[in-house]
């Protein structure tokens, strides 16, 4: 592959991939119910709502599942690698590309949980030096973040000042992302 082929490539697959997650994170923010009038929520809602608006109309939510944002994700990775294909001289399109776009966006997800723990976990350091100002993102995270995080502090309450929960649900996923690797590059 020739340098301007790498690097158009390579751009690509960072605004995907970019998108992507945008567009994970508004499919958690609705199954979590986040405050949507929130700043960071109003953000994520303005640049997915041209492309999920109008796919709404072919693709219904089913109860709180977001469904057309599924869609989306999947059409935007597979497409993404699909071009990847093509620019490497693999070829397009393949039932092959399934597996791939599966095991690359449960990593995605895997991602945002990751960093929204960390963001987290930096805020509350900071969080003595702020005096009282309130964090626009750090809710948003509070509630994305919940449902994997309510159920392990159930189980690990804080020690003192520390909140084991957060690291142990941390490790457990560089874990499980560690398992996925495994499991999709690792031959069997």
């Amino acid at each position: 592959m020739n340098a301007l082929l790498d690097v158009i490539n390579y751009l690509f697959h960072i605004v995907v991939t970019l998108y992507i997650y945008a567009v994970i994170i508004r499919m958690l923010l609705g199954l979590t119910r986040a405050d949507f009038y929130n700043p960071f929520s109003q953000f994520i809602l303005t640049i997915t709502n041209p492309i999920l608006t109008p796919l709404r109309k072919f693709i219904p939510s089913i109860g709180k599942v977001d469904s057309s944002a599924i869609a989306l994700i999947f059409i935007l990775k597979f497409a993404e690698l699909a071009i990847n294909n093509l620019l490497v001289g693999k070829g397009a399109i393949s039932g092959s590309l399934v597996i791939p776009v599966i095991f690359s966006l449960a990593n995605q997800l895997i991602n945002i949980y990751l960093l929204a723990i960390f963001i987290l976990v930096v805020i509350s350091w900071l969080a003595p030096f702020l005096q009282g100002q309130s964090n626009p993102i750090a809710s948003v995270l509070h509630s994305i973040t919940a449902p994997i995080m309510d159920p392990v502090r159930k189980l690990i309450p804080p020690v003192g000042i520390f909140d084991l929960s957060t690291f142990v649900v941390f490790l457990a996923l560089l874990a499980l992302k560690r398992f996925l690797w495994h499991l999709h590059y690792m031959p069997i």
